[in-house]
């Protein structure tokens, strides 16, 4: 298969990896506004060294059968739709875009398409992340009742420093990004939660500030209250300006604590054998040690890259869908939408995009 990397700077270096390793790839051209990141990407690839170029043009290329697309937030609309137009196979760094409006309009032509087209969600690599949704669907944990998930660092301290320095970055802009901190990470873990529970996100409370990196136009610290069809709540909190990652479940017969991508604790009083190789029986917590796999393993059969290569190569749809990821950004539309308001707001379904109900 061959494939154009399309943004090669930032977290995307770290996925060559896999495209390097698979005999049954090879990658036609890596695409940066930055021609020292493209090259930097290219020479990753000794024996088959693609192309490195500025040139988006180049990942619409008759030979190119695949496209993945790493780049600001705000330029997935339309290299996503070119690519896909092009008769490419499309995977889409998180979020979909920068707007909901710009995300619906990537699953239209996503849906429109014969080809594979996918989201890149990162902890899916993770096997505990599909071993905590195997034991919450058994009733491991009997009934879920409240999520919880940290996901922090400082990175905005340092973007701030550069802007104020006449450096911007685009993650400092609210054009390119769309928000700050919780359009950039939350994402994950409403995905993760709604994936896991079975349940969807149908209303939101937020709060954001911004209270450490003046150089940047969005939020660097947020936290947000969802309802779940379900009933249960979930509590999300991000920030630039402060370090830590964590996410737990509780439920009526037991829960899980994973803290540090390290430290995971479980316990569970209706099937003690289901966390026996993580924690410990009827309910008694243990502290297990399990660490994620490389970003770049290609040895790893979740590794998202490339089960994502294997669905186009095999004709089978993305593991995650465009629209899924539509979903998320009308969430963290709520979000936002509350934080301005002060009030409880309705998750938008299809086809609302301008604006939810608030209450």
């Amino acid at each position: 298969m061959n494939v154009s990397f399309v943004g090669c700077g930032g977290m995307a270096a770290h996925y060559l990896g896999v495209y390097r390793d698979l005999d049954w790839v090879t990658v036609t051209s890596c695409v940066d506004v930055n021609a020292e990141s493209a090259q930097r990407a290219a020479d990753t690839f000794t024996s088959r060294a693609p192309r490195a170029t500025t040139d988006f043009a180049a990942a619409l290329a008759p030979e190119v059968e695949a496209v993945v697309i790493s780049t600001p937030n705000s330029q997935h609309k339309w290299q996503a739709i070119a690519a896909i137009e092009a008769g490419k196979h499309v995977l889409l760094q998180k979020p979909v875009a920068s707007s909901v409006k710009d995300a619906e309009a990537i699953a239209r032509a996503a849906a429109a398409s014969d080809k594979t087209v996918g989201l890149y969600m990162s902890y899916f690599d993770q096997p505990l992340i599909h071993d905590l949704r195997a034991m919450t669907a058994a009733g491991a944990f009997g009934d879920v009742v409240q999520c919880y998930a940290r996901l922090m660092h400082r990175g905005g301290m340092m973007w701030s420093k550069e802007a104020l320095e006449g450096k911007p970055t685009w993650r400092g802009s609210l054009e390119e990004t769309g928000g700050g901190c919780f359009i950039q990470l939350a994402v994950h873990y409403i995905h993760i939660f709604e994936w896991i529970t079975g349940s969807r996100v149908v209303a939101a409370l937020g709060m954001t500030n911004r209270l450490h990196c003046p150089g940047i136009e969005g939020e660097d610290v947020a936290t947000a209250l969802l309802r779940l069809e379900s009933g249960a709540l979930v509590t999300l909190d991000t920030a630039w300006c402060a370090a830590g990652e964590e996410l737990a479940l509780h439920g009526t017969a037991g829960g899980a604590h994973y803290r540090a991508n390290r430290w995971l604790a479980l316990s569970s009083s209706h099937s003690p054998e289901m966390v026996e190789a993580y924690g410990g029986p009827m309910g008694a917590e243990k502290l297990t040690e399990v660490t994620p796999p490389a970003f770049g393993d290609a040895g790893n059969p979740l590794n998202q890259h490339r089960v994502f290569l294997e669905a186009a190569r095999d004709g089978r749809p993305a593991p995650v869908s465009i629209e899924s990821g539509v979903h998320d950004m009308r969430v963290v539309a709520a979000v936002y939408e509350s934080a301005r308001t002060g009030r409880m707001v309705e998750v938008a379904a299809a086809g609302q995009t301008e604006g939810a109900e608030n209450r």
